[in-house]
């Protein structure tokens, strides 16, 4: 779990290869840990052609639709039940939003698709804000969100915060997001030099931003094309600050069924302490031609706000 903001960065837009039947598996669980008290993580999936959304723990096998699926994690903050309710807003508000700005649209194109997602996230902002502010329990209460847009050969990611999301393709991961914290922000002044160890720094778990405590929000949008065979893993800090990389990566990858991964992972987490709360969602990708020569992965960063 991640501390409070002050100021992050953005990212997307591209154009994808067109797929017949790229099809979706996903498992997304959440698990307490070993030493918190409550769970204040959250998750959604919404496949935005059919209109269905998942809340929680889910289960997901099925041929991505002309609109997209949705996958989402949030991690809350703000102490006692209050990042629960953040993150669980969150996670409910932000699918509604963008199912509901793409309802009857044919195909929504790259530009609008990142207008769209960072536009959804932003009205989830707002939404929990304003219950941060009427509500004296609350205040301070605030979320992060990475939310995941697969769309039939690319995937769009919005984040906000340091959920992670990541791409693991032949045996190599690549991280979409970049952690907005106030180490990363001392690092691009300059002021801390990114060839050290940083590991064990607390500045890695203060956030520059988060849903919920600021009317300004800089979305971090970032696209990448999906092959086929394609792992996506969206993550909460409650797994990747206890499981290393290459752990995570393994796993992620294995040949077991992607509810034994999951399982695996959440395991892997407690093992190592447990000191958080562990969300995931692990998605496998499937139907897409595989390309002649594999070209390299490329994650192409856009603005938060498309033209």
């Amino acid at each position: 779990m991640a501390h409070t903001p002050t100021s992050p960065h953005a990212a997307q837009q591209g154009q994808s290869r067109v797929s017949v039947d790229t099809g979706i598996a996903a498992r997304g669980v959440t698990d307490q840990g070993r030493v918190r008290k409550n769970n204040e993580d959250n998750l959604a999936a919404c496949d935005l052609s059919s209109g269905e959304i998942l809340a929680g723990p889910f289960d997901v096998d099925r041929a991505i639709g002309p609109s997209g699926v949705l996958l989402l994690v949030a991690d809350g903050m703000g102490g006692q039940a209050c990042g629960e309710i953040a993150s669980r807003m969150c996670s409910d508000l932000a699918p509604a939003r963008l199912l509901e700005s793409v309802r009857g649209q044919q195909a929504v194109s790259g530009n609008d698709s990142g207008r769209l997602l960072a536009g959804a996230l932003e009205s989830a902002n707002q939404s929990i804000l304003e219950t941060s502010r009427s509500q004296p329990a609350c205040r301070g209460m605030g979320t992060t969100a990475t939310a995941v847009w697969v769309q039939a050969s690319s995937v769009l990611v919005a984040q906000v915060g340091d959920s992670r999301a990541y791409l693991i393709r032949n045996g190599q991961m690549t991280q979409l997001t970049r952690d907005q914290t106030f180490l990363n922000y001392l690092v691009d002044l300059g002021a801390v030099d990114a060839a050290t160890d940083m590991r064990d720094d607390p500045r890695r778990s203060i956030l520059v931003q988060a849903l919920g405590t600021s009317e300004q929000l800089n979305v971090a949008l970032t696209r990448a094309e999906l092959q086929n065979g394609d792992h996506l893993l969206i993550a909460s800090d409650g797994l990747y600050s206890t499981v290393g990389g290459d752990r995570i990566r393994e796993i992620a990858a294995g040949s077991s069924d992607l509810g034994a991964r999951c399982q695996s992972l959440v395991d892997a987490a407690n093992g190592a302490g447990g000191p958080d709360n562990i969300t995931l969602i692990l998605a496998d990708i499937s139907g897409l031609a595989p390309a002649e020569s594999a070209p390299p992965l490329r994650v192409e960063p856009t603005n938060s706000k498309p033209a």
